[in-house]
Protein backbone atom coordinates (compact mmCIF):
# COMPACT_ATOMS: atom_id res chain seq x y z
CA UNK A 1 0.00 0.00 0.00
CA UNK A 2 1.24 3.36 -0.84
CA UNK A 3 2.08 6.47 1.37
CA UNK A 4 -0.42 9.11 0.02
CA UNK A 5 -1.92 12.52 1.74
CA UNK A 6 -3.97 12.30 4.30
CA UNK A 7 -7.05 14.22 3.86
CA UNK A 8 -9.23 15.27 7.21
CA UNK A 9 -12.70 16.76 6.96
CA UNK A 10 -14.54 17.95 10.03
CA UNK A 11 -18.29 16.86 10.56
CA UNK A 12 -20.24 18.79 12.97
CA UNK A 13 -23.10 17.09 14.89
CA UNK A 14 -25.25 19.01 17.40
CA UNK A 15 -27.83 17.75 19.79
CA UNK A 16 -30.16 20.22 21.06
CA UNK A 17 -31.05 19.71 24.83
CA UNK A 18 -35.01 20.04 25.26
CA UNK A 19 -33.68 22.61 28.54
CA UNK A 20 -31.31 24.54 26.69
CA UNK A 21 -33.64 27.44 27.11
CA UNK A 22 -33.46 29.32 30.80
CA UNK A 23 -35.97 27.97 33.13
CA UNK A 24 -37.44 30.64 35.79
CA UNK A 25 -36.70 29.20 38.86
CA UNK A 26 -39.69 30.43 40.10
CA UNK A 27 -38.18 30.63 43.73
CA UNK A 28 -34.61 31.02 45.02
CA UNK A 29 -32.74 33.39 43.65
CA UNK A 30 -35.47 34.78 42.20
CA UNK A 31 -36.26 36.29 45.78
CA UNK A 32 -33.48 38.22 45.85
CA UNK A 33 -33.97 39.43 42.36
CA UNK A 34 -37.52 40.56 43.98
CA UNK A 35 -35.55 42.34 46.81
CA UNK A 36 -33.43 44.17 44.43
CA UNK A 37 -36.13 45.38 42.23
CA UNK A 38 -38.34 46.35 45.82
CA UNK A 39 -35.24 49.04 46.99
CA UNK A 40 -34.71 50.03 43.44
CA UNK A 41 -38.54 50.89 43.20
CA UNK A 42 -38.16 52.57 46.33
CA UNK A 43 -35.44 54.71 45.44
CA UNK A 44 -36.88 55.91 42.13
CA UNK A 45 -40.56 56.36 42.96
CA UNK A 46 -40.03 57.54 46.88
CA UNK A 47 -37.86 60.59 45.64
CA UNK A 48 -40.08 61.34 42.44
CA UNK A 49 -43.16 61.42 44.65
CA UNK A 50 -41.83 63.26 47.34
CA UNK A 51 -40.38 66.36 45.18
CA UNK A 52 -43.58 68.27 46.61
CA UNK A 53 -41.87 68.51 49.99
CA UNK A 54 -38.88 69.86 49.05
CA UNK A 55 -40.83 72.73 46.19
CA UNK A 56 -41.25 75.13 48.84
CA UNK A 57 -37.81 75.46 49.87
CA UNK A 58 -36.21 75.45 46.74
CA UNK A 59 -38.57 78.60 46.08
CA UNK A 60 -37.51 80.00 48.93
CA UNK A 61 -33.80 78.91 47.65
CA UNK A 62 -34.00 80.81 44.71
CA UNK A 63 -36.59 83.25 44.57
CA UNK A 64 -38.91 81.63 42.25
CA UNK A 65 -42.39 80.51 41.65
CA UNK A 66 -43.67 77.49 42.39
CA UNK A 67 -45.00 76.62 38.50
CA UNK A 68 -41.17 77.19 37.73
CA UNK A 69 -39.25 75.22 40.20
CA UNK A 70 -42.45 72.94 39.56
CA UNK A 71 -40.27 72.06 36.14
CA UNK A 72 -37.50 70.17 38.19
CA UNK A 73 -40.02 67.49 39.19
CA UNK A 74 -41.70 67.16 36.07
CA UNK A 75 -38.48 66.55 34.84
CA UNK A 76 -36.88 64.25 36.80
CA UNK A 77 -39.93 61.97 36.54
CA UNK A 78 -40.80 63.09 33.24
CA UNK A 79 -37.15 62.03 32.07
CA UNK A 80 -37.18 59.09 33.93
CA UNK A 81 -39.86 57.72 31.61
CA UNK A 82 -39.40 59.46 28.38
CA UNK A 83 -35.99 57.37 28.51
CA UNK A 84 -37.65 54.02 28.85
CA UNK A 85 -37.74 52.73 24.91
CA UNK A 86 -33.97 53.61 25.16
CA UNK A 87 -33.52 51.98 28.46
CA UNK A 88 -34.87 49.03 27.39
CA UNK A 89 -32.89 48.54 24.39
CA UNK A 90 -29.72 49.23 26.91
CA UNK A 91 -30.99 46.87 28.76
CA UNK A 92 -31.22 44.16 26.19
CA UNK A 93 -27.99 44.88 25.14
CA UNK A 94 -26.15 45.36 28.03
CA UNK A 95 -28.08 43.80 30.76
CA UNK A 96 -30.17 44.51 34.35
CA UNK A 97 -26.95 44.61 36.39
CA UNK A 98 -24.92 46.73 33.74
CA UNK A 99 -27.94 49.23 33.16
CA UNK A 100 -29.37 49.44 37.01
CA UNK A 101 -25.36 50.06 38.08
CA UNK A 102 -25.08 52.81 35.32
CA UNK A 103 -28.20 54.41 36.63
CA UNK A 104 -27.57 54.39 40.10
CA UNK A 105 -24.15 56.19 39.34
CA UNK A 106 -25.79 58.74 36.89
CA UNK A 107 -28.30 59.59 39.49
CA UNK A 108 -26.33 60.17 42.52
CA UNK A 109 -23.88 61.71 40.75
CA UNK A 110 -26.52 64.28 39.69
CA UNK A 111 -28.07 64.68 42.89
CA UNK A 112 -24.85 65.49 44.62
CA UNK A 113 -23.52 67.85 41.84
CA UNK A 114 -26.96 69.67 42.15
CA UNK A 115 -26.35 71.80 45.44
CA UNK A 116 -24.11 73.52 43.20
CA UNK A 117 -26.64 74.85 40.74
CA UNK A 118 -26.75 78.35 40.71
CA UNK A 119 -30.15 78.76 39.64
CA UNK A 120 -33.71 77.27 38.31
CA UNK A 121 -32.39 76.16 35.37
CA UNK A 122 -29.14 74.51 36.08
CA UNK A 123 -31.18 72.51 38.31
CA UNK A 124 -33.62 71.61 35.89
CA UNK A 125 -30.71 70.01 33.69
CA UNK A 126 -28.82 68.17 36.79
CA UNK A 127 -31.66 67.44 39.04
CA UNK A 128 -33.94 67.09 36.61
CA UNK A 129 -32.49 65.85 33.50
CA UNK A 130 -29.89 64.03 34.93
CA UNK A 131 -31.45 62.54 37.85
CA UNK A 132 -34.26 61.42 35.77
CA UNK A 133 -31.83 59.91 33.32
CA UNK A 134 -30.31 57.78 36.05
CA UNK A 135 -33.82 56.97 37.22
CA UNK A 136 -34.84 55.51 34.11
CA UNK A 137 -31.65 53.25 33.88
CA UNK A 138 -32.56 51.81 37.01
CA UNK A 139 -36.46 51.84 36.94
CA UNK A 140 -37.04 49.52 33.63
CA UNK A 141 -34.09 46.51 34.70
CA UNK A 142 -36.05 46.52 37.94
CA UNK A 143 -39.12 46.05 35.97
CA UNK A 144 -37.88 43.54 33.53
CA UNK A 145 -35.81 41.12 35.71
CA UNK A 146 -37.98 39.98 37.84
CA UNK A 147 -40.88 38.99 35.33
CA UNK A 148 -37.31 37.03 33.75
CA UNK A 149 -36.77 34.75 37.17
CA UNK A 150 -40.78 34.10 37.72
CA UNK A 151 -42.94 32.01 35.59
CA UNK A 152 -46.19 30.51 37.82
CA UNK A 153 -45.26 32.42 40.56
CA UNK A 154 -44.82 35.65 38.71
CA UNK A 155 -47.80 37.42 39.47
CA UNK A 156 -46.78 37.42 43.44
CA UNK A 157 -43.61 38.49 43.11
CA UNK A 158 -43.99 41.27 40.72
CA UNK A 159 -46.81 42.64 43.04
CA UNK A 160 -44.22 42.56 45.89
CA UNK A 161 -41.43 44.21 43.99
CA UNK A 162 -43.61 47.28 43.03
CA UNK A 163 -44.72 47.69 46.67
CA UNK A 164 -41.27 49.27 47.00
CA UNK A 165 -42.82 52.23 45.27
CA UNK A 166 -45.38 52.64 47.87
CA UNK A 167 -42.99 52.10 50.46
CA UNK A 168 -40.55 54.62 49.28
CA UNK A 169 -43.28 56.71 48.88
CA UNK A 170 -44.13 56.06 52.72
CA UNK A 171 -40.74 56.30 54.44
CA UNK A 172 -39.33 59.18 52.20
CA UNK A 173 -41.71 61.75 52.79
CA UNK A 174 -41.54 62.18 56.95
CA UNK A 175 -37.39 61.03 55.93
CA UNK A 176 -37.37 64.09 53.04
CA UNK A 177 -38.81 66.55 56.00
CA UNK A 178 -36.41 65.18 58.80
CA UNK A 179 -33.75 65.64 56.21
CA UNK A 180 -35.11 69.37 55.48
CA UNK A 181 -35.13 70.47 58.86
CA UNK A 182 -32.14 69.31 59.96
CA UNK A 183 -29.59 69.74 56.83
CA UNK A 184 -31.69 71.93 54.63
CA UNK A 185 -32.33 71.13 50.50
CA UNK A 186 -28.80 71.03 49.67
CA UNK A 187 -27.76 68.44 52.46
CA UNK A 188 -30.85 66.36 51.84
CA UNK A 189 -29.65 65.97 48.42
CA UNK A 190 -26.51 64.28 49.47
CA UNK A 191 -27.90 62.28 51.76
CA UNK A 192 -30.55 61.20 48.62
CA UNK A 193 -27.18 60.76 46.20
CA UNK A 194 -25.22 58.49 48.61
CA UNK A 195 -28.31 56.37 49.23
CA UNK A 196 -28.62 56.29 45.42
CA UNK A 197 -25.01 54.88 45.04
CA UNK A 198 -26.35 52.08 47.56
CA UNK A 199 -28.37 51.01 44.57
CA UNK A 200 -25.29 49.73 42.35
CA UNK A 201 -25.03 46.74 45.05
CA UNK A 202 -28.99 46.11 44.55
CA UNK A 203 -28.28 46.44 40.51
CA UNK A 204 -25.10 44.04 40.91
CA UNK A 205 -27.58 41.43 42.45
CA UNK A 206 -29.79 41.55 38.92
CA UNK A 207 -27.52 39.09 37.82
CA UNK A 208 -28.39 37.40 34.33
CA UNK A 209 -30.46 34.23 34.38
CA UNK A 210 -28.35 31.48 32.34
CA UNK A 211 -28.60 28.43 30.47
CA UNK A 212 -26.23 26.11 29.27
CA UNK A 213 -25.21 26.23 25.55
CA UNK A 214 -26.39 23.15 23.18
CA UNK A 215 -23.78 20.35 23.41
CA UNK A 216 -22.01 19.97 19.88
CA UNK A 217 -20.38 16.80 18.88
CA UNK A 218 -17.31 17.46 16.37
CA UNK A 219 -16.33 14.35 14.24
CA UNK A 220 -13.05 14.21 12.23
CA UNK A 221 -13.40 12.03 9.11
CA UNK A 222 -9.36 10.77 7.94
CA UNK A 223 -9.11 9.73 4.09
CA UNK A 224 -6.21 7.74 3.56
CA UNK A 225 -6.29 6.21 0.42
CA UNK A 226 -9.28 4.39 0.26
CA UNK A 227 -9.11 3.77 4.34
CA UNK A 228 -11.78 6.15 6.00
CA UNK A 229 -10.86 6.43 9.63
CA UNK A 230 -13.69 8.23 12.10
CA UNK A 231 -12.12 10.13 14.52
CA UNK A 232 -15.14 10.48 17.57
CA UNK A 233 -12.30 12.98 19.25
CA UNK A 234 -12.37 10.96 22.78
CA UNK A 235 -9.54 8.35 21.27
CA UNK A 236 -6.81 8.83 19.04
CA UNK A 237 -5.57 7.03 15.54
CA UNK A 238 -2.72 6.24 14.06
CA UNK A 239 -2.77 6.39 9.99
CA UNK A 240 0.06 5.21 7.74
CA UNK A 241 2.95 7.17 8.20
CA UNK A 242 2.49 7.34 12.23
CA UNK A 243 -0.01 10.24 11.50
CA UNK A 244 -1.65 10.43 14.65
CA UNK A 245 -4.59 13.02 15.16
CA UNK A 246 -6.22 13.63 18.91
CA UNK A 247 -8.95 15.96 19.81
CA UNK A 248 -11.25 16.78 22.25
CA UNK A 249 -14.81 15.33 21.50
CA UNK A 250 -17.22 17.63 22.86
CA UNK A 251 -17.65 21.03 22.32
CA UNK A 252 -17.55 22.79 26.26
CA UNK A 253 -20.81 24.25 27.41
CA UNK A 254 -20.65 27.49 27.96
CA UNK A 255 -22.92 29.42 29.95
CA UNK A 256 -25.61 31.69 27.86
CA UNK A 257 -27.95 34.49 28.67
CA UNK A 258 -30.53 35.20 26.59
CA UNK A 259 -31.40 39.18 26.15
CA UNK A 260 -33.54 40.43 29.21
CA UNK A 261 -36.78 41.17 26.56
CA UNK A 262 -36.39 37.88 24.72
CA UNK A 263 -39.22 36.55 26.30
CA UNK A 264 -42.94 38.41 25.07
CA UNK A 265 -44.51 37.84 28.64
CA UNK A 266 -41.56 39.21 30.58
CA UNK A 267 -43.16 42.70 31.07
CA UNK A 268 -46.29 40.47 31.74
CA UNK A 269 -47.72 41.60 35.77
CA UNK A 270 -50.99 39.25 35.75
CA UNK A 271 -51.01 35.57 36.54
CA UNK A 272 -49.06 33.42 33.15
CA UNK A 273 -52.40 30.93 33.47
CA UNK A 274 -54.85 34.25 32.09
CA UNK A 275 -53.24 34.30 28.87
CA UNK A 276 -54.82 32.42 26.02
CA UNK A 277 -51.06 31.46 24.92
CA UNK A 278 -50.68 29.69 27.87
CA UNK A 279 -54.14 27.97 27.37
CA UNK A 280 -53.44 26.48 24.07
CA UNK A 281 -50.48 25.04 24.71
CA UNK A 282 -49.94 21.64 26.03
CA UNK A 283 -47.26 22.19 28.49
CA UNK A 284 -45.66 25.02 30.43
CA UNK A 285 -42.51 23.93 28.42
CA UNK A 286 -44.20 24.63 25.37
CA UNK A 287 -45.31 27.68 26.66
CA UNK A 288 -42.11 29.12 27.30
CA UNK A 289 -40.33 28.15 24.59
CA UNK A 290 -43.37 29.74 22.56
CA UNK A 291 -42.68 33.04 24.35
CA UNK A 292 -39.25 33.35 23.07
CA UNK A 293 -38.69 35.96 20.60
CA UNK A 294 -35.64 35.49 18.29
CA UNK A 295 -33.87 38.83 17.50
CA UNK A 296 -33.47 39.87 13.39
CA UNK A 297 -29.61 39.90 13.92
CA UNK A 298 -27.75 37.41 14.95
CA UNK A 299 -26.44 38.23 17.94
CA UNK A 300 -25.08 37.18 21.79
CA UNK A 301 -26.34 39.08 24.82
CA UNK A 302 -23.10 41.17 25.74
CA UNK A 303 -21.62 39.78 23.15
CA UNK A 304 -19.21 41.05 20.42
CA UNK A 305 -21.82 40.26 17.46
CA UNK A 306 -24.47 42.28 18.92
CA UNK A 307 -25.86 45.08 17.08
CA UNK A 308 -25.80 48.48 18.02
CA UNK A 309 -28.27 49.90 20.53
CA UNK A 310 -29.99 51.51 17.62
CA UNK A 311 -30.66 48.16 15.86
CA UNK A 312 -31.72 46.87 19.13
CA UNK A 313 -34.09 49.83 20.05
CA UNK A 314 -35.85 49.29 16.30
CA UNK A 315 -36.40 45.92 17.06
CA UNK A 316 -38.05 45.94 20.26
CA UNK A 317 -40.71 48.57 19.41
CA UNK A 318 -43.18 48.20 16.88
CA UNK A 319 -43.95 51.80 15.42
CA UNK A 320 -46.56 50.25 13.60
CA UNK A 321 -48.99 50.66 17.15
CA UNK A 322 -48.70 53.89 16.55
CA UNK A 323 -51.48 53.76 13.75
CA UNK A 324 -53.29 51.73 15.71
CA UNK A 325 -56.47 53.40 16.66
CA UNK A 326 -56.81 51.19 20.14
CA UNK A 327 -53.26 51.95 20.86
CA UNK A 328 -53.70 55.58 19.85
CA UNK A 329 -56.76 56.24 22.48
CA UNK A 330 -54.73 54.17 25.43
CA UNK A 331 -51.82 56.80 24.96
CA UNK A 332 -53.84 59.59 24.74
CA UNK A 333 -55.78 58.52 27.77
CA UNK A 334 -53.01 57.99 30.01
CA UNK A 335 -50.97 61.10 28.21
CA UNK A 336 -53.61 63.60 29.94
CA UNK A 337 -54.09 61.15 32.77
CA UNK A 338 -50.47 61.44 33.92
CA UNK A 339 -50.70 65.44 33.22
CA UNK A 340 -52.47 65.08 36.45
CA UNK A 341 -50.57 62.23 38.32
CA UNK A 342 -48.46 63.93 39.57
CA UNK A 343 -50.25 67.03 41.25
CA UNK A 344 -51.65 65.64 44.50
CA UNK A 345 -47.64 65.00 45.19
CA UNK A 346 -46.23 68.23 44.20
CA UNK A 347 -48.96 70.48 45.78
CA UNK A 348 -50.73 68.80 48.46
CA UNK A 349 -48.88 69.38 51.29
CA UNK A 350 -47.96 73.49 50.40
CA UNK A 351 -51.75 73.78 49.94
CA UNK A 352 -52.29 72.05 53.32
CA UNK A 353 -49.50 74.18 54.70
CA UNK A 354 -50.84 77.30 53.28
CA UNK A 355 -53.99 76.06 55.14
CA UNK A 356 -52.55 76.46 58.33
CA UNK A 357 -51.63 72.88 58.91
CA UNK A 358 -48.31 72.26 60.43
CA UNK A 359 -45.66 70.99 57.86
CA UNK A 360 -44.33 67.52 59.47
CA UNK A 361 -47.85 66.78 59.82
CA UNK A 362 -48.59 67.92 56.18
CA UNK A 363 -45.84 66.49 54.76
CA UNK A 364 -46.94 63.00 56.05
CA UNK A 365 -50.05 63.93 53.89
CA UNK A 366 -47.62 62.22 51.15
CA UNK A 367 -46.67 58.53 53.27
CA UNK A 368 -50.71 58.76 53.89
CA UNK A 369 -50.92 57.89 49.63
CA UNK A 370 -47.98 55.62 49.89
CA UNK A 371 -49.74 53.16 52.54
CA UNK A 372 -53.03 52.82 50.51
CA UNK A 373 -50.79 52.58 47.18
CA UNK A 374 -49.15 49.70 48.58
CA UNK A 375 -52.13 48.09 49.99
CA UNK A 376 -54.17 48.96 46.90
CA UNK A 377 -51.39 46.99 44.90
CA UNK A 378 -51.91 44.34 46.45
CA UNK A 379 -55.78 44.11 46.14
CA UNK A 380 -55.41 44.80 42.27
CA UNK A 381 -53.05 42.55 41.85
CA UNK A 382 -55.13 39.54 43.77
CA UNK A 383 -58.32 40.83 42.01
CA UNK A 384 -56.50 40.59 38.80
CA UNK A 385 -55.55 37.05 38.85
CA UNK A 386 -59.38 35.74 38.30
CA UNK A 387 -59.67 35.24 34.72
CA UNK A 388 -63.57 36.62 34.90
CA UNK A 389 -62.78 39.89 36.43
CA UNK A 390 -63.05 42.68 34.40
CA UNK A 391 -60.20 44.48 34.51
CA UNK A 392 -60.64 47.88 32.14
CA UNK A 393 -63.84 47.73 34.39
CA UNK A 394 -61.56 47.49 37.54
CA UNK A 395 -59.02 50.35 35.46
CA UNK A 396 -61.89 52.47 35.13
CA UNK A 397 -63.70 52.33 38.69
CA UNK A 398 -60.03 53.55 39.98
CA UNK A 399 -59.59 56.46 37.50
CA UNK A 400 -63.17 57.20 38.68
CA UNK A 401 -61.88 57.35 42.39
CA UNK A 402 -59.09 59.64 41.44
CA UNK A 403 -60.87 62.24 39.41
CA UNK A 404 -63.31 62.88 42.34
CA UNK A 405 -60.53 62.64 45.17
CA UNK A 406 -58.20 65.08 43.10
CA UNK A 407 -60.88 67.30 42.82
CA UNK A 408 -62.25 67.54 45.99
CA UNK A 409 -58.54 68.39 47.52
CA UNK A 410 -59.56 71.93 46.45
CA UNK A 411 -62.50 71.30 49.00
CA UNK A 412 -60.07 70.41 51.64
CA UNK A 413 -59.31 72.92 54.63
CA UNK A 414 -58.63 70.66 57.36
CA UNK A 415 -56.26 67.99 58.23
CA UNK A 416 -58.95 65.02 58.17
CA UNK A 417 -60.42 65.79 54.51
CA UNK A 418 -56.86 66.12 53.95
CA UNK A 419 -55.62 62.49 55.12
CA UNK A 420 -59.20 61.30 53.51
CA UNK A 421 -58.39 62.55 50.13
CA UNK A 422 -55.01 61.25 50.46
CA UNK A 423 -55.86 57.90 51.70
CA UNK A 424 -58.32 57.59 48.96
CA UNK A 425 -56.54 58.82 46.25
CA UNK A 426 -53.18 56.37 46.97
CA UNK A 427 -55.53 53.50 46.45
CA UNK A 428 -57.03 53.80 43.43
CA UNK A 429 -53.79 55.07 41.98
CA UNK A 430 -52.52 51.94 42.74
CA UNK A 431 -55.47 50.35 40.47
CA UNK A 432 -54.68 52.67 37.92
CA UNK A 433 -51.04 52.00 37.28
CA UNK A 434 -50.33 48.41 38.53
CA UNK A 435 -53.12 46.81 36.02
CA UNK A 436 -51.35 48.70 33.00
CA UNK A 437 -49.34 45.41 31.20
CA UNK A 438 -52.63 43.15 31.43
CA UNK A 439 -54.93 45.77 29.44
CA UNK A 440 -52.11 46.53 27.17
CA UNK A 441 -51.84 42.69 26.33
CA UNK A 442 -56.28 42.43 26.85
CA UNK A 443 -56.50 44.98 23.78
CA UNK A 444 -53.49 44.75 21.75
CA UNK A 445 -52.08 41.18 22.52
CA UNK A 446 -48.97 39.65 24.04
CA UNK A 447 -47.04 39.99 20.84
CA UNK A 448 -46.99 43.51 21.08
CA UNK A 449 -46.65 43.97 25.19
CA UNK A 450 -42.74 45.09 24.92
CA UNK A 451 -43.69 47.59 22.21
CA UNK A 452 -46.86 48.75 23.21
CA UNK A 453 -45.59 49.25 27.31
CA UNK A 454 -42.31 51.15 25.87
CA UNK A 455 -43.85 53.69 23.93
CA UNK A 456 -46.63 54.34 26.22
CA UNK A 457 -44.00 54.78 29.49
CA UNK A 458 -42.67 57.70 26.55
CA UNK A 459 -46.53 59.25 26.32
CA UNK A 460 -46.52 58.72 30.10
CA UNK A 461 -43.57 60.72 30.44
CA UNK A 462 -44.70 63.34 28.27
CA UNK A 463 -47.75 63.79 30.53
CA UNK A 464 -45.68 64.26 33.56
CA UNK A 465 -43.33 66.68 31.74
CA UNK A 466 -46.13 68.90 31.15
CA UNK A 467 -48.75 68.97 33.81
CA UNK A 468 -46.73 70.22 36.87
CA UNK A 469 -45.49 73.35 35.81
CA UNK A 470 -48.72 73.89 33.66
CA UNK A 471 -51.20 73.30 37.13
CA UNK A 472 -48.28 75.90 38.74
CA UNK A 473 -49.56 78.62 36.50
CA UNK A 474 -52.67 77.52 37.87
CA UNK A 475 -51.96 77.72 41.23
CA UNK A 476 -49.83 81.16 41.01
CA UNK A 477 -52.67 82.87 38.99
CA UNK A 478 -55.64 82.19 40.96
CA UNK A 479 -55.43 79.48 43.76
CA UNK A 480 -54.82 75.70 45.05
CA UNK A 481 -58.25 75.05 44.78
CA UNK A 482 -58.35 75.53 40.93
CA UNK A 483 -55.49 73.84 40.11
CA UNK A 484 -56.81 70.58 41.74
CA UNK A 485 -60.06 71.08 40.15
CA UNK A 486 -57.91 71.22 36.37
CA UNK A 487 -56.20 67.99 37.48
CA UNK A 488 -59.58 66.81 38.28
CA UNK A 489 -60.57 67.69 34.76
CA UNK A 490 -57.76 66.36 32.94
CA UNK A 491 -58.24 63.05 34.74
CA UNK A 492 -62.22 63.11 33.84
CA UNK A 493 -61.20 63.21 30.46
CA UNK A 494 -58.85 60.58 30.79
CA UNK A 495 -61.41 58.39 31.90
CA UNK A 496 -63.40 58.98 29.08
CA UNK A 497 -61.23 57.99 26.83
CA UNK A 498 -60.50 54.82 28.70
CA UNK A 499 -64.33 54.11 28.57
CA UNK A 500 -63.98 54.36 24.62
CA UNK A 501 -61.12 51.60 24.05
CA UNK A 502 -63.64 49.05 23.93
CA UNK A 503 -65.74 51.02 21.33
CA UNK A 504 -63.09 51.43 19.40
CA UNK A 505 -61.52 47.97 19.46
CA UNK A 506 -65.14 46.61 18.49
CA UNK A 507 -65.11 49.16 15.55
CA UNK A 508 -61.67 47.93 14.31
CA UNK A 509 -62.12 44.38 14.49
CA UNK A 510 -65.57 45.00 12.47
CA UNK A 511 -63.70 46.79 9.70
CA UNK A 512 -60.75 43.87 9.15
CA UNK A 513 -64.01 41.38 8.73
CA UNK A 514 -65.16 43.80 6.23
CA UNK A 515 -61.74 44.06 4.23
CA UNK A 516 -61.05 40.06 4.48
CA UNK A 517 -64.46 39.48 3.02
CA UNK A 518 -64.17 41.84 0.28
CA UNK A 519 -60.73 40.32 -0.72
CA UNK A 520 -62.22 36.62 -0.63
CA UNK A 521 -63.39 35.35 -4.19
CA UNK A 522 -66.22 32.91 -4.89
CA UNK A 523 -63.91 30.14 -4.25
CA UNK A 524 -62.83 30.87 -1.05
CA UNK A 525 -59.14 31.50 -1.73
CA UNK A 526 -57.57 34.94 -1.65
CA UNK A 527 -56.01 35.95 -5.11
CA UNK A 528 -52.43 36.03 -5.56
CA UNK A 529 -51.13 39.81 -5.61
CA UNK A 530 -54.13 41.08 -3.61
Amino acid sequence: MTNETTKCKPQQEESEHEDSLPVPPDGGYGWVIVFASFICNMMVDGVTYCFGIFLPDLVTHYHSTEAKVAWVGSILAGVTMCTGPIVSAVTNKYGCRVSCMAGAVIAATSFALSVFSPSVEVLMLIYGAGGGIGFGLMYVPAVVCVGYYFESKRSLATGMAVCGSGFGTIVFAPFGRFLLVNYGWKGANLVLAALCLTCTIFGFLMKPLEYKKPERTVTMVYQNGTADITNDMKKSYTSLGDLSASRQSLASKKSQALPPLARQDVLYAGSIRNLKEFQSQKSLHDFRQSMLSIPKHKSRYGGKALSGISKVFTELLDFSLMTDRVFIIIALSNVVGFMALYIPFDFLVEAAVKDGIDKSKASLLISFMGITNTVGRIICGFVADFPKVNTLLVNNICMIIMTIAIGSAGFCHDYLSYSAMALINGCAMAGYISLTSILLVEFLGLEKLTSAFGLLILFRGTGALIGPPLHGIIINSSSYSYGFMAASGFFAISTILSFIIPIVQKSASKEKIIVNEDLMPVNGKIEEGV
